[in-house]
């Protein structure tokens, strides 16, 4: 009595920590999927079932990550956890923020597809019937396509439009992006991506592909953010708000960020404004071409063609897929993230670890890119939700007898759910009657996931996600520390605080194995310098470090090491070391005149301290040891660290380096963390031991 689709799947064999039920290893299913770019070809390991995203011997090199998808009859169920599920269902009138709404209803309410039984080619697969089966991929990257129109749609200065704009690469299609893998070694229904730079330089008609730069646009400062050009449409800000700030009802209708600082002159050489004095002069004058870059990332549809089949079933439903940038951290998922955040985390210190819940997007009740050909619908919000075949049984929790798979890259329960643009999608939104749109009431917006609204390249959306850490509550780098505090955004100073601290090493500061230092972005971070008798933190400009300049630099061979536990320990390390600085969320909540004012105070309480260095510390160092003297303490956890932190006052540029810039340090203390205990030592003052932080 329910209806029967032919629908295409991603999927993926779980161990029980990460299947849907938690009981046993199984393989789970989600209408989503996340194929990765990579810069060397993929490979697959049979002992864990999956792909791996690096070469040991290739420490600047990502491996490309395919994406299995399969085709199953499936049937349309109503949510049942105690079936097929949805993992970690979602309870009707639950508060989900971002992206869905005030409310969202309960999984009970909602249709899902549910895997009833794999197609395959041949005799075997349906009694009676030989079946001829194939899946077709459509991918798309219509970033620069979409800026054009962007442009031209609110009155900027235009230089590509019409049919040039559904030609690569204003649009990149298909077999430039990827393909359904012929590798024997795969098995069927792989999704390739294929071996590129994560940028390249656009080209059209045998010339660089550039844009204008309209001063009309460029001259308003809440147009930028650092250096780059940022397309949202939105109110200006006059004071930090964070997250509350973002326009999350707004439209992202095109790449949120792009660069501007390759002035391509009429010679066809590039200029870098970079190394100019008067780069932001330059950019705010605008009338110049700058060189549009592209990359690979993409989303589109997988769908199964079975002619035997398509008018014996009820519905046909593709799969969502996109192809995203590499994951930094593969030892450690958003839903990890997610459901610690959720039940773990003292309630006391939850709501501002981040100003906003780090939900994956498989907790994300979301349409898929109703724009697409393939006619995804708006009110199909189940798409990204995980689920397994029907069970009916419970048993006991299986005891782990293999090797435990950490690494999980592919599905949405490893992908953030949070769009400003995002790491892995963008958010498009739907007004079903925009003539009567109030934007106090429940309806009627609708929003869905774009690819087209990421940054373009990545890599300059990847530098801003990654220097303001605290915006992005997901499983990304948080660089808030490698760059000067006082970050100008939006034509405004712009602090952010550090919530899940990168190490020295990981950072650039200290050398790894050999005297070689590996930041994972290639830009090394600050280091105390002596300045006219005085200490200042010295920092790389975020204005001018340009991920563009420096491309082959970036690596996740240190951050592919942080597991899970090693990952919340940062997060609760960082947490302890603001509250032995004063700065605790209860009482500057008493303070607030809500809770929305509240988080964004102890934000900006947190972002006045700056994180110098940040290490693993061992149990017999000199200076733990006086600081164990001089309280009475021992320190001897499994994840010790040794924190540098100072507040911070005027910053200069280095007037014989326009890339550096100086600091100052108002006062500087020294924190070692064991768990959630302190010893700190403010300036020159005593040693205190702090233990103030909840643990409950």
């Amino acid at each position: 009595g329910r209806p029967l689709g032919m629908v295409v799947f991603a999927l993926e064999y779980r161990n029980t920590p990460n299947s849907v039920h938690g009981r046993h290893a199984e393989l789970v299913f989600s209408r989503t999927g996340i194929a990765r770019l990579g810069t060397i070809e993929p490979l697959y390991n049979a002992k864990t079932r999956s792909f791996e995203g690096l070469d040991s011997d290739k420490p600047f090199d990502f491996r490309v990550v395919p994406q299995r998808f399969a085709a199953c009859l499936a049937a349309q169920m109503k949510g049942d956890k105690h079936s097929f599920g949805p993992q970690d269902a979602v309870v009707g009138d639950e508060e989900r923020p971002y992206p869905a709404g005030d409310k969202c209803p309960g999984d009970n309410e909602l249709d899902f597809w549910v895997p009833i039984h794999k197609l395959f080619s041949g005799r075997e697969c349906i009694a009676g019937l030989d079946l001829a089966l194939a899946l077709v991929r459509d991918l798309r990257n219509d970033e620069i396509a979409q800026f054009h129109r962007y442009l031209d749609t609110n009155g900027y200065e235009n230089n590509w439009r019409g049919e040039a704009l559904e030609n690569f690469p204003f649009v990149i299609r298909n077999d430039k992006i990827a393909s359904i893998s012929t590798r024997p070694t795969f098995g069927p229904g792989v999704v390739e991506p294929h071996p590129a730079p994560l940028a390249l330089v656009a080209e059209y008609q045998g010339k660089p592909l550039t844009f204008p730069v309209d001063p009309t646009f460029t001259g308003d400062p809440s147009n930028l953010e650092f250096s780059s050009m940022q397309i949202i449409p939105g109110e200006a800000t006059t004071s930090p708000s964070y997250m509350y700030d973002t326009s999350q009802e707004t439209q992202r209708p095109a790449p949120e960020y792009l660069n501007v600082r390759h002035r391509v002159l009429s010679t066809g050489k590039i200029d870098n404004l970079n190394q100019r004095p008067d780069m932001m002069e330059i950019i705010r004058r605008g009338n110049y071409q700058t060189q549009h870059y592209y990359d690979l990332t993409a989303d589109g549809w997988i769908e199964a063609k079975c002619p035997v089949l398509e008018a014996a079933v009820d519905a046909r439903a593709a799969a969502y897929c996109m192809v995203g940038p590499p994951d930094f951290f593969p030892n450690v998922g958003q839903r990890d993230l997610m459901l610690w955040w959720q039940n773990a985390v003292p309630k006391t210190i939850r709501d501002a670890l981040w100003a906003v819940p780090p939900l994956a997007l498989s907790q994300t009740r979301i349409a898929a890119n109703i724009t697409l050909p393939i006619g995804f619908s708006i009110n199909d919000i189940t798409i990204t939700s995980i689920v397994t075949q029907p069970d009916s049984g419970g048993g006991p929790v299986q005891a782990p007898n293999g090797p435990m798979r950490t690494s999980l890259t592919g599905l949405p329960d490893t992908s953030p759910g949070l769009f400003d643009p995002g790491w892995d999608t963008s958010q498009g939104i739907y007004y079903s009657d925009p003539a009567n749109f109030d934007p106090k009431a429940d309806l009627p917006l609708q929003k869905f996931l774009v690819g087209y609204g990421l940054g373009s390249p990545f890599v300059e959306d990847a530098k801003l996600c990654a220097a303001l850490g605290a915006y992005w509550p997901g499983v990304s780098p948080d660089a808030t520390r490698t760059f000067q505090p006082n970050k100008m955004l939006s034509g405004i100073s712009y602090p952010w605080p550090t919530i899940v601290p990168m190490t020295d090493e990981e950072i650039g500061i200290v050398p790894v194995a050999r005297n070689k230092y590996m930041p994972w972005d290639g830009v090394r971070g600050p280091v105390a310098k002596e300045v006219d008798g005085r200490t200042v933190a010295a920092y790389t400009d975020a204005m001018r470090a340009d991920y563009l300049d420096i491309l082959g630099t970036m690596t996740a061979a240190l951050t592919a090491r942080v597991d899970f536990e090693e990952y919340k320990a940062r997060v609760l390390g960082m947490e302890a070391v603001y509250w032995s600085l004063g700065i605790r969320d209860p009482e500057i909540m008493k303070r607030a005149k809500n809770h929305e004012d509240g988080l964004i105070k102890i934000m900006k309480e947190k972002s006045k301290w700056a994180v110098l260095s940040f290490r693993a510390a061992a149990s017999a160092e000199p200076e733990l040891a006086e600081a164990e003297r001089a309280t009475h303490a021992k320190f001897s956890g499994a994840h010790l660290y040794r924190f540098d932190v100072f507040r911070w006052g005027k910053q200069t540029t280095d007037p014989d380096d326009i890339y550096m810039v100086y600091v100052e340090m108002l006062e500087r203390a020294i924190a070692y963390v064991d768990g959630t205990s302190v010893l700190i030592r403010r300036g020159s003052g005593p040693w205190k031991l702090d233990t103030s932080m909840p643990t409950s």
